[in-house]
């Protein structure tokens, strides 16, 4: 797991909200690499799933059930996880393209010629570099010219396996071809460090900028550029005084599209447009088939627009499992359901 709050989040958190983060495409969610569990249950039993086994089919998985349930079945006190040895070797590349859809056909061509050694393929757009150097000032820009996008390339493995070399040949092949218009290789860890502060700085300053919206939407990979201009366009003609933002994790479907009030509103005409956008947002995401909550959880603040828009059938089998685990409705009651489901 690599993720931006890897600093103050905790493991039960993790597995309670099936945490994504950076490194999805190569090494899954947090789903993936649980291998056992061991969970508090309601009634003050325990369910004593520490397993380390690769394969168990004794009937229903169910450490699955609490697996993102965000504590409403019970309290994750122990996990046993599949682990990956720390990659000896990484490259690091920033590359500016023509446009967004672009980036859908490097992501594929780089699925097949680096083979299962990427391990992050991020997408920026061009305000990512104002808003980081907003928040740090002291970062430098890592190219001359602005390019429509932007990918947060990396390579990761270890052994014989040269991973300076097959980045420089990739990035050669996909230069001439002209799916790449420019690029900026990191040379050392301190330069890879620079490289994804942009990517980190992006979200600290559009925190500086006060209250805004901030979404966590997946759609089909391939619809990817289409979703975002989409909703863009539809952001724009109903609050043109608001910024997007939109970026995230290209291999995962995974976008988060955010809203920018401008600066001078009051509190209530914040409010306001944050919640016009959401709904502008999840207006759009319906045409997809896409998903509201792609690795950050429902919880309370979603709750409504999850409701709205889940299957009966799903609802039915959601409430059926939360009253049959927790009758009494005591496990983080209000939490993805109503509290109606909670007794």
């Amino acid at each position: 797991l690599a993720l931006g709050a890897q600093g103050s989040c905790r493991i039960g958190g993790n597995v309670s909200t099936n945490a994504g983060g950076i490194n999805v495409l190569r090494y899954g969610m947090t789903r993936e690499l649980v291998l056992g569990l061991e969970v508090v249950l309601p009634d003050g039993s325990i369910l004593d799933g520490l397993s380390t086994l690769r394969k168990d089919n004794r009937g229903i998985d169910l450490k699955q059930l609490f697996i993102g349930a965000e504590g409403t079945l019970g309290i994750v006190t122990a996990a046993a996880f599949k682990l990956a040895p720390p990659a000896e070797k990484v490259a690091t590349a920033l590359l500016g393209l023509g446009a967004l859809s672009d980036a859908i056909t490097l992501y594929r061509r780089a699925r097949r010629d680096c083979c299962d050694l990427m391990s992050a393929f991020e997408f920026m757009p061009p305000i990512a570099f104002t808003l980081a150097q907003e928040a740090i000032p002291d970062l430098a820009m890592p190219m001359s010219a602005d390019y429509p996008a932007y990918v947060l390339l990396e390579i990761s493995g270890s052994g014989l396996v040269d991973i300076e070399d097959l980045m420089h040949r990739f990035l050669e092949g996909v230069l001439e071809d002209g799916l790449v218009l420019d690029g900026v290789v990191a040379t050392s860890r301190s330069q890879a460090r620079a490289l994804w502060l942009f990517r980190e700085g992006m979200n600290e300053g559009q925190a500086k900028r006060g209250a805004h919206l901030r979404t966590d939407v997946s759609v089909p990979l391939s619809r990817l550029p289409e979703f975002v201009e989409q909703a863009e366009a539809a952001i724009a003609a109903r609050l043109p005084d608001c910024t997007c933002v939109s970026y995230g994790h290209v291999g995962d479907g995974n976008v988060h599209l955010n809203v920018l009030p401008p600066s001078g509103l009051s509190r209530d005409e914040v409010a306001e447009r944050i919640y016009t956008a959401k709904h502008v947002v999840n207006d759009v995401l319906d045409g997809f088939q896409g998903s509201m909550s792609a690795e950050h959880g429902i919880g309370r603040l979603k709750k409504p627009d999850f409701l709205s828009r889940v299957p009966a059938t799903q609802l039915e089998l959601l409430t059926a499992i939360k009253r049959a685990i927790d009758p009494s409705g005591i496990m983080n009651p209000g939490c993805q359901l109503n509290s109606s489901a909670d007794s």
